[in-house]
């Protein structure tokens, strides 16, 4: 069984999307274990005021302990307790670093590069969802929109048969057992028809059996959710992976996307790697990278 998060790591910096992951972490992880980390980046230009006998470094030590102090005491006001870490060096190494010991989650905000496009990952936030050694979520989204949302609300679980892919349904059904959910597989058609054109021609042999597949996909996944007693609506896209995830998320009103990520000893598939990557990147909704087997392969 896919074991939910038991301690969640969120990387603070000051900016609101930083703020939205420990927001997310409180409302998705009640029985977990939060920590905060503040980064002091000795490589940052910590200006420092003009006469004052601080340093640039201490100055902005002292603005990490009030971003994490802050940090606290929303904590608090959901009742719940928070670890704190302050550190000094690299941001996505320090993250890294505590992503290495106890830590089983990592919850990123994604600060956006580009005010007038889609919410893409900052440099940080691109570093850690590569190397974590962790299942990672990333929240595109300000506070004010995740205050709007009633987490974990619904849920979009693309699949495409990996191990990778199962393994994300079964952590989302475990950690999240009060969610709606819909699974979506991409057909990725060499093509873009309607299925009335290409009636009688070859074709029409190639989405027959993509569609096949995508329906054996699916029996098998509503057996892994049969175990957890919720039903799935199903969904298939036309397109290529990638693109289908990303326009059926701004499409349609789903509140998060979980979906299986690459492993250090699994081979990347199809909704793997890169593509996982994309979607990270792309998404309006937050996102939730999986790593690890699932239940069937660790027995």
């Amino acid at each position: 069984m896919i074991i939910m998060p038991q301690h969640v790591l969120v990387p603070l910096d000051g900016s609101d999307h930083a703020d939205a992951g420990l927001e997310y972490s409180l409302a998705s992880f009640p029985e977990a274990t939060i920590s905060a980390v503040f980064v002091v980046d000795p490589a940052a230009d910590n200006e420092a005021t003009a006469g004052s006998t601080e340093s640039a470094l201490d100055r902005a030590e002292e603005r990490g302990e009030t971003i994490l102090e802050r940090a606290v005491d929303r904590a608090a006001v959901h009742g719940r307790s928070l670890q704190t870490y302050l550190r000094t060096g690299t941001p996505h190494k320090e993250i890294l670093a505590l992503a290495n010991t106890d830590v089983d989650h990592v919850v990123l905000g994604s600060h956006g590069q580009s005010p007038i496009s889609r919410p893409f990952l900052g440099r940080v936030s691109e570093a850690v969802v590569r190397r974590a050694p962790v299942s990672t979520t990333v929240v595109p989204e300000p506070t004010t929109a995740l205050d709007d949302r009633d987490l974990p609300g619904s849920i979009l679980v693309p699949l495409d048969g990996s191990e990778q892919a199962t393994a994300a349904l079964e952590y989302a059904l475990e950690t999240f057992p009060d969610a709606e959910y819909t699974i979506l597989h991409a057909l990725s058609l060499p093509f873009d028809r309607p299925r009335s054109e290409v009636r009688g021609t070859y074709l029409e042999d190639l989405v027959d059996d993509r569609e096949a597949r995508a329906e054996r996909i699916f029996e098998t996944a509503r057996s892994v959710a049969d175990e957890h007693d919720v039903a799935l609506e199903t969904e298939t896209a036309n397109e290529m992976p990638g693109n289908a995830i990303v326009d059926a998320a701004e499409s349609t009103d789903y509140d998060q996307i979980v979906m299986g990520s690459h492993g250090r000893s699994l081979a990347a598939r199809l909704l793997t790697g890169s593509t996982a990557e994309r979607v990270a990147r792309r998404s309006p909704r937050t996102v939730t990278l999986v790593r690890g087997a699932p239940a069937s392969t660790r027995r």
